[in-house]
């Protein structure tokens, strides 16, 4: 079901085929009297399907508009609006994410490759993401070999661990691995 809730490329893919099936059965209609239903047939299913995807929140949602608050915090370079998405009970996480934000400043960072497991059966519910993201920086004071100036692009895979907490918000645990893929020149 929350297939249906998560993606709208489904409902967009269900319409068509009702379009279509609606379009033929119109076509076979040798007095035209199934025109009103060939046509409300598609814009009810894509009515339906806008009114459940933008209507009804899920996990899902939930945790890929806390990871473009995650990333907004980032860019803002800003660290206490970072560690708000971390939990207090991974103050590891807490003080890797405040030293690397002390050193560098991400101008613009872009996540992809998606992947979401939720555990709903474990008391608080968790969920299990991994990512790719790539990362723009800039040092935040001359070090050797870096220029203050010049960005640095890096692509880095991620895999945490997020809780979701009793106002169902989601934060990072201290399960917490990143991967260094590549570091351009």
């Amino acid at each position: 079901m929350s297939l249906f809730l998560d993606y709208l490329w489904i409902w967009i893919v269900l319409t068509c085929a009702v379009a279509g099936g609606g379009y033929a059965w119109f076509l076979h209609d040798q007095r035209g009297r199934n025109l009103i239903i060939a046509v409300a047939a598609p814009l009810l299913t894509l009515t339906l399907g806008l009114a459940l995807y933008y209507g009804v929140d899920t996990d899902r949602k939930s945790i890929i508009r806390m990871l473009d608050s995650l990333i907004a915090a980032v860019e803002r370079d800003d660290p206490d609006a970072v560690c708000r998405f971390i939990s207090a009970k991974a103050p590891g996480v807490q003080a890797y994410a405040r030293s690397h934000m002390r050193s560098v400043k991400v101008s613009r960072a872009k996540y992809h490759s998606l992947e979401i497991t939720l555990n709903d059966a474990a008391s608080p519910p968790r969920a299990q993401v991994q990512f790719s993201t790539v990362f723009y920086w800039n040092t935040k004071s001359p070090q050797e070999g870096f220029s203050v100036g010049q960005p640095i692009p890096e692509r880095v895979r991620f895999e945490i661990e997020l809780v979701q907490t009793k106002d169902r918000s989601w934060h990072i645990t201290d399960r917490f691995r990143d991967f260094p893929i590549r570091s351009f020149p």
